[in-house]
């Protein structure tokens, strides 16, 4: 069948090469599946590029992790200050998720989300790892241990909620 240049052949084929539009800026698919996708993304609508690694809890959004020794796990929320072995930050909605298909935690690895960050903190304070899955504000000749940036500020001592550029 060909209607209007689109001939459908038992899959979708064009008759000429990059010139047909599949939905538009207010006509948009719901959802698209594909076993392979080549061809160009160019916007995603979240900010952060994730895997997924084994964990031996559930740990909240923006949880701090580093390298589990329980052989079983290949993460752990993070229980050392300045932790060297430091993997990521546990993610909700990444913009680009790698290993999909595989069980885990969805661990953002670069990009902008929230982090649990425990005491104050200043907008552009640079943030290191530290106990109970947490970051907090990095401090002079700490830079070797520096995780992220914080993009908001509080003075909140308790562990909260803050938006972080991890990188």
């Amino acid at each position: 069948m060909d209607t209007y240049g689109l001939a459908i052949l038992g899959h979708i084929t064009v008759a000429n090469d990059n010139t047909y539009i599949m939905g538009g800026s207010s006509t948009r698919f719901a959802n698209i599946y594909s076993v392979l996708f080549t061809g160009v993304a160019t916007s995603a609508r979240y900010a952060d590029l994730a895997e997924k690694y084994s964990c031996n809890e559930k740990l909240p959004v923006g949880t701090v992790v580093s390298v589990s020794k329980d052989p079983e796990h290949e993460i752990c929320k993070c229980e050392v200050d300045c932790d060297p072995a430091y993997v990521g930050v546990i993610s909700e909605n990444p913009g680009f998720l790698m290993g999909e298909r595989q069980g885990g935690s969805i661990t953002a690895l670069v990009g902008k989300l929230p982090v649990r960050i425990k005491g104050p903190i200043k907008k552009s304070n640079f943030i290191v790892p530290t106990m109970d899955g947490c970051a907090r504000a990095g401090k002079p000749g700490e830079e070797k241990f520096k995780i992220g940036i914080a993009l908001d500020t509080s003075s909140n001592e308790e562990s909260k909620s803050v938006l972080c550029i991890v990188r």
